[in-house]
């Protein structure tokens, strides 16, 4: 580490001790005075760590903390953001404000998508995590495609990442990468073709804009779509959902290929969560 970054750190430690000691806060100022002094500060944390990537629009920050719990059944310890400062300066923050590792360590950072390419410009992440694109975030980044691309600009700075994500999300099946993908989703029902509702987001065909059809929907846009004007389709899923067995307000009973689960949650769109931490879990060996 350089002097520069040494002294950058050592000056967003301190303002990160004054501010959650007598503030009760700190998570995103310290990370943005250290770089104020140093623009390149994430560079002193690459040879630290192991890192892996949690974007999307949603389901970021309950992925993200189901990782770590799966992840430290091997590991003593993995660095995280569990307060949800995704963007540069709340990722820096969470770096400075680390236990030094004594031998190299893992992160696992939920990182907002426009965030995505200000990390991978210093950090090249061993894996990547696509939960999904949803136009609720128009206010902040414009269409789902803008979206999208805005996470790919951060993932071409690391074409050997692995790349974890939804296969159920169209957009991630969209673009020829050079990345080793693995695809999660849900294959517990096929129906004969069928279209969504009008209403539904999201329905375009992102080669040809001709409308999809789909053989499974969970929710949304999200199933086991096709087009039938140009054969787009679904990948094949490395890991998926085979049968829902239960779902209550509070929590989910469900089998991922074939073996039983349960998270002490309701919704659908949170077996999604715990699917795309389950894939981490098999990608890193847990």
């Amino acid at each position: 580490m350089s002097l520069r970054s040494s002294f950058a750190e050592a000056a967003g430690r301190s303002s990160y001790w004054f501010l959650h000691t007598f503030m009760n806060g700190g998570s995103s100022l310290p990370g943005k005075l250290t770089l104020k002094l140093d623009p390149n500060i994430l560079q002193a944390f690459s040879k630290k760590y192991d890192l892996v990537i949690v974007t999307g629009t949603n389901g970021k920050t309950l992925t993200t903390s189901l990782s770590v719990r799966v992840l430290r059944e091997k590991y003593d310890h993995v660095l995280t953001n569990p307060t949800g400062s995704n963007m540069e300066q709340g990722i820096v923050t969470t770096f400075i404000t680390a236990p030094r590792p004594k031998k190299k360590g893992l992160a696992v950072l939920e990182v907002d998508e426009a965030n995505v390419v200000k990390v991978t410009k210093y950090i090249t992440p061993i894996a990547f995590i696509f939960t999904n694109i949803f136009r609720d975030q128009m206010d902040r980044y414009g269409e789902i495609y803008t979206t999208y691309q805005k996470i790919l600009n951060g993932v071409k700075l690391a074409p050997k990442a692995t790349i974890i994500a939804n296969g159920d999300e169209q957009l991630f099946n969209s673009h020829d990468l050079p990345n080793p993908i693995i695809y999660y989703g849900f294959n517990h029902e096929q129906r004969e073709p069928f279209d969504a509702p009008a209403n539904t987001d999201g329905l375009l065909c992102p080669k040809c804009q001709h409308i999809l059809k789909y053989r499974m929907r969970t929710y949304a846009n999200l199933g086991d779509y096709f087009c039938p004007h140009c054969g787009f389709k679904r990948p094949k899923l490395t890991y998926a959902v085979t049968k829902i067995d239960q779902l209550t307000p509070t929590s989910s009973t469900f089998e991922l290929d074939g073996e039983k689960y349960k998270i002490g949650i309701g919704g659908l769109y949170n077996i999604y969560n715990a699917l795309a931490a389950y894939a981490l879990g098999r990608f890193l060996g847990v």
